[in-house]
């Protein structure tokens, strides 16, 4: 089972959330590009790719989704879950919008994504 980490909140941090390691995995998968080149024009990869990258099926990775925005939106933070007026169509780039502005992933926490892999070969 995973165990919450506590993210601590900055100043632009709407309060104090609690991620599981899958779920700080799946905003890393999602925010890397853009962790990785900082400032300029940076993909969001579609789902299936971020599910293959963390060595998910792609359901695992939509309930997990599900899940980190709806406890980001119960937190107030906005464009994550739509509602019978609106779909949220670009929840994944909110939320890494959200995610790299509030520092819950920065690039010194790339290394936990790319471990995954490496635990995922040698376990192959």
């Amino acid at each position: 089972m995973d165990k919450p980490q506590p993210v601590e909140s900055g100043e632009s941090t709407i309060g104090r959330t609690t991620f599981t390691t899958d779920q700080r995995l799946l905003i890393l998968a999602l925010a890397e590009d853009v962790l990785r080149r900082g400032r300029g024009v940076s993909n969001i990869p579609p789902s299936a790719a971020a599910a293959e990258r963390l060595g998910w099926t792609i359901t695992k990775f939509n309930r997990k989704l599900d899940n980190v925005c709806a406890k980001l939106a119960r937190t107030g933070v906005r464009g994550l879950h739509g509602d019978a007026s609106r779909l949220a169509g670009n929840r994944r780039a909110r939320l890494v919008e959200y995610a790299v502005a509030a520092r819950i992933v920065t690039a010194g926490d790339l290394v936990d994504l790319d471990s995954v892999n490496s635990f995922s070969v040698q376990g192959d």
